[in-house]
């Protein structure tokens, strides 16, 4: 099994005493470094646990592909292993297409349940967050087309840096835009979350 702490050099003592921010940009680099995207045969570099049951989502040498939701998951779970994560959660983060359209924000309700988020209307400076955007959000249709990704708010002003795996990017990638550049991309809805650290 691999984990964050050991790609990152570190032993899992070392690793819980790191703060989120530090975690989250040491268990982020090996994605950033030749992953791909891909929607329908996701892969993750870090173990989910068990009790997730990822259905075979695993990585395999040759296959550094991701997506959005499959990437949060990933970090999420190797940042915070010490939540009781189920298969449940996995769903949610995943934004199972059972989730809809009574749950456009699953992802956010995981974070809270298990413990590791508060829901926010707002960026919360100098924090990161869990968010769900949405482009579309037509039950009639049905269409529905997110995303989702992880924010770090400044500690001053509006700017935000997001890590994400995106298709226009081609794989993961952190980017930097406003919470009103944010907004705008994703007209339809914006569920967010503010990260705890253990």
């Amino acid at each position: 099994m691999i984990e964050a702490w050991d790609v990152a050099g570190l032993t899992e003592d070392d690793w819980t005493r790191h703060s989120l921010d530090i975690k989250i940009r040491l268990a982020a680099a090996p994605y950033l470094d030749g992953w791909g995207y891909d929607l329908s045969s996701p892969k993750v570099l870090y173990e989910l646990p068990a009790a997730m049951f990822a259905g075979g989502i695993v990585w395999t040498t040759g296959t550094k592909r991701t997506n959005c939701s499959t990437l949060t998951t990933s970090l999420l779970t190797s940042v915070r292993p010490d939540a009781p994560w189920t298969s449940r959660e996995y769903g949610d983060l995943q934004v199972y297409a059972d989730r809809l359209p009574d749950e456009p924000d699953a992802p956010i309700a995981a974070v809270v349940r298990m413990g590791i988020g508060r829901r926010v209307d707002a960026l919360t400076a100098g924090a990161w967050h869990l968010v769900q955007g949405w482009r579309t959000f037509d039950p009639q249709t049905p269409r529905y087309s997110g995303h989702a990704f992880l924010v770090l708010a400044d500690d001053a002003g509006d700017g935000i840096l997001l890590l994400e795996a995106s298709s226009l990017a081609g794989g993961p990638r952190y980017r930097r835009t406003t919470w009103a550049g944010l907004v705008g991309e994703y007209p339809a809805g914006v569920f967010v979350a503010v990260l705890f650290g253990p």
